[in-house]
């Protein structure tokens, strides 16, 4: 999409250069630039129409003229996102619009339309419409958060102990990175590792922390994963040695290292390599669905790991591949029977273990935020001055922990879930993944990395640094491990 716009013109071809940062960034290019020789669409599944972009649509519909819900209700649905809403879930946005919902009811600021006495539904005063001009719109500007040291919760990991507040600041974090952590995580930030502690409002609190294996913040670049299409025609490309003679001979030498010291991994198959390095024992697999379904499958793996008492100690994702490492040996693991692959990868993880999982996690808190201002529950504007991010922050979780203790179905939380499930967590894309492979996964027991593991085990401890000391201990360790995969 951005290369087709590029030159403003929209009668001649645009021009690119794709410079990948990795071997399987090269497989990644190859397959792109073939699709585009066969004019291939790369056409993203049609989404089901969200219920807070809807209850917006309502009261803007209001704010224009009086609506019938039938008419309005025949209306939404010539729209192909929402043709199969259900006429419940359109009736229960129109009361959430009236009257913020059953749990809302009682308090007035949340009626935001009225029925008159020929049953059409009105805006209930002029600051209705008036608020709804300055709020209108469906992209929620990225938010940052301010991450402070403090000490220590006594107890350490797991302990439900009040937390210092105050504290130096170390700077800023994007949201979307402190929504896959649960306290006690670390991670590395301002030239040191930290242990994620609480969040509170807009406020990031850490602690020092010594771990050698802390997470790295993610930022912009890692919200655009690689598409199911290309990954497909990627999986393939691999698959098809004999397409390989058209690669360089770099990535051309890599795989067939990587078919000789471990296996190439099929087109419907998971492969997964076990194998110990640095006093840790790791297991990577390769389900090439983007990093956001990895990112998910991979906190949903280390709950599993621990309970089958492997010891994780974290995981690292990429658009490829997803590496878990730990203190239990997991080839012995399987090895003995110990630990069942076909059970560990079992789509029934979307189950409880999500669950569990979400309501540890920031992400839902945060993701109904923005179903709040989007909805039109929370205005961030006024005429004579914007909300803060706090004020906005205190007012959606106070909502938020209200709604899910008394009305659950609540309409901003179903499309809360739905967001979540859709965007941060690619869900969907991970259950199909799950579904392909299950009964398909081949376990390779190895002595030390594999060349595909390479990519993947570099992440770990990666940092957006500066400085030529700093780029030549990244090739230092590069060529260390890319040495071992090769011996």
């Amino acid at each position: 999409q951005r290369i087709g716009r590029a030159n403003h013109r929209f009668d001649e071809a645009s021009r690119a250069v794709l410079v990948p940062a990795n071997r399987f960034e090269v497989l990644e290019c190859a397959v792109a630039i073939d699709a585009i020789a066969e004019n291939a669409q790369d056409t993203p599944p049609l989404r089901t129409g969200a219920l807070d972009v809807l209850a917006q649509h309502v009261l803007g519909c209001a704010c224009g003229k009086p609506f019938l819900s039938d008419e309005l209700y025949d209306e939404v649905r010539t729209a192909a996102p929402y043709a199969a809403l259900a006429r419940t879930n359109f009736d229960d946005v129109v009361d959430f619009v009236a009257t913020g919902g059953y749990a809302l009811k009682t308090y007035e600021r949340f009626a935001r339309i009225k029925q008159d006495k020929q049953g059409r539904w009105r805006v209930t005063n002029p600051k209705v419409r008036q608020s709804y001009r300055l709020n209108v719109g469906t992209i929620v500007e990225e938010t940052m958060l301010k991450v402070r040291l403090v000490r220590s919760r006594a107890g350490g990991s797991g302990s439900t102990g009040a937390i210092a507040r105050g504290g130096r600041m170390l700077g800023e974090i994007e949201e979307v990175f402190i929504e896959g952590l649960v306290p006690a995580d670390t991670f590395v930030f301002g030239g040191e590792v930290v242990r994620y502690e609480a969040l509170v409002e807009d406020q990031v609190y850490v602690s020092r922390a010594n771990d050698r294996d802390a997470k790295v913040p993610s930022y912009m670049g890692g919200k655009f994963p690689l598409s199911t299409y290309l990954a497909e025609r990627v999986r393939k490309l691999l698959d098809n040695s004999r397409a390989w003679k058209a690669l360089p001979d770099q990535v051309r030498d890599w795989l067939s290292l990587q078919r000789k010291f471990s296996r190439v991994p099929a087109v419907r198959e998971l492969l997964v390599e076990t194998f110990p390095r640095g006093g840790s024992h790791y297991l990577v697999c390769y389900p090439f669905e983007g990093r956001l379904a990895h990112q998910t499958l991979g906190m949903l793996l280390t709950r599993r790991l621990e309970r089958a008492r492997a010891r994780p100690l974290g995981f690292v994702a990429n658009e490829y591949a997803l590496a878990v490492w730990g203190v239990g040996d997991l080839s012995f693991m399987i090895r003995h029977g110990k630990l069942d692959l076909n059970a560990l990868f079992d789509p029934d993880m979307l189950g409880d273990d999500l669950e569990a999982w979400l309501a540890e996690s920031a992400l839902m808190k945060r993701t109904f935020r923005n179903c709040a201002i989007i909805s039109g529950l929370i205005a961030r504007r006024f005429t004579d001055e914007e909300k803060s991010r706090r004020q906005v922050l205190f007012s959606t979780d106070l909502i938020y922990d209200v709604l899910r203790k008394h009305q659950a179905d609540h309409v901003l939380l179903r499309a809360a879930r739905g967001d979540a499930a859709t965007g941060l967590l690619d869900l969907r894309r991970l259950s199909d993944m799950l579904s392909r492979i299950h009964g398909r996964i081949t376990h390779k027991d190895l002595d030390h990395v594999s060349p595909l593991a390479v990519p993947a085990l570099l992440e770990i401890g990666r940092e957006s640094v500066y400085g030529e000391a700093s780029d030549e201990l990244l090739a230092e360790a590069a060529e260390e491990l890319v040495r071992e995969a090769m011996t």
